[in-house]
């Protein structure tokens, strides 16, 4: 894992006053089981001209992909930088209407990440369960069990379920779960 480019990219973030969290891989390993990655996800409340000077503060290492992105399970906008001497990417998806990612928004924390040894801007446990089971993909699945496995007993599983519920996964919940679930 490259952590100095996502320390790069939240104190650049912090640097232009840019309210973001970080997301995907990165969060699912502070409440589950680190693992190897090759990029980082942020959510970020970013217009311009804050973009823009985003952007140059983070040049020297980075070169931002001018396509814009549509992420297809919530139709989020985002933007991909790509590290200038690495294969390593940085994904900001823009912060949107979607119910939920109102609701994650809302519940995020700053929190010291010790994997990155730094404070960072996160979504809830929960929050990373109902976004990753949304997503769907097969490293997602992975992702969200760990997670659950982990922080199995803090869980707010009425919200976790609320939340699958609206976007069709709580029987993808309930199959995870299950195998988790400790015995009487």
């Amino acid at each position: 894992m490259e952590q100095h480019f996502v320390i790069a990219v939240i104190e650049a973030l912090e640097a232009e006053h840019v309210s973001y969290m970080l997301a995907g891989s990165f969060a699912s390993m502070v409440y589950g089981i680190p693992r190897s990655t090759k990029d980082v996800d942020f959510v970020v409340e970013l217009e311009e001209p804050a973009f823009s000077r985003l952007i140059k503060r983070l040049e020297p290492g980075f070169d931002l992909d001018p396509q814009q992105y549509l992420e297809t399970s919530t139709w989020t906008r985002r933007y991909i930088l790509k590290a200038k001497r690495s294969a390593f990417k940085v994904e900001f998806f823009l912060r949107n209407d979607d119910p939920h990612h109102l609701s994650q928004w809302s519940r995020r924390r700053t929190v010291y990440n010790s994997i990155l040894q730094h404070h960072v801007t996160m979504p809830t446990a929960e929050d990373v369960i109902v976004q990753k089971l949304r997503w769907g993909r097969p490293q997602d699945r992975i992702d969200a069990e760990n997670v659950m496995d982990v922080q199995f007993p803090q869980l707010d599983w009425s919200y976790i379920e609320h939340w699958c519920g609206q976007h069709d996964r709580l029987g993808l919940l309930q199959e995870i779960r299950s195998g988790l679930e400790p015995l009487p």
